[in-house]
């Protein structure tokens, strides 16, 4: 099974944790979210990132690229192999990866994360025209 660690800026990880939550059944205990801001200590949040990764395979899902959640993911896994970080968090691909989770290998559950994220992405009003 792979760990999934969720950051994101403010309390995003936290709350579309609890909305799938309340919609999907998951180990609860292999999941993770971890809350971005400028009163959090990144240090303490990447060795906990490090710590999960011993061991396992874990996928990142960060808010956005380029933010300071996605770079200190990016930053306190380099290099290793058994870790994935995708960016673009969306309620959409955290339930397609807390489904899948148990079933597929961590490329194929990062690959499964990034095509159900694009799949919520889209223009609804032109969608129904």
């Amino acid at each position: 099974m792979v760990k999934i660690i969720l950051v994101a800026h403010g309390c995003l990880a936290s709350a579309l944790l609890e909305t799938a939550s309340n919609i999907c059944c998951f180990e609860q205990k292999s999941v993770r979210a971890y809350s971005i801001s400028g009163r959090v200590d990144l240090d303490k949040i990447a060795e906990d990132i490090k710590a999960s990764a011993q061991g396992a395979e874990v996928l990142v899902l960060a808010d956005t690229f380029g933010g300071s959640s996605c770079n200190m993911a990016l930053n306190c896994t380099s290099g290793m192999e058994n870790v994935k970080v995708v960016c673009g968090l969306n309620l959409n691909m955290l339930l397609a990866v807390l489904n899948n989770m148990n079933r597929l290998e961590l490329a194929d559950l990062a690959a499964k994360a990034v095509e159900d994220g694009k799949k919520a992405v889209f223009n609804a009003t032109e969608s129904i025209k």
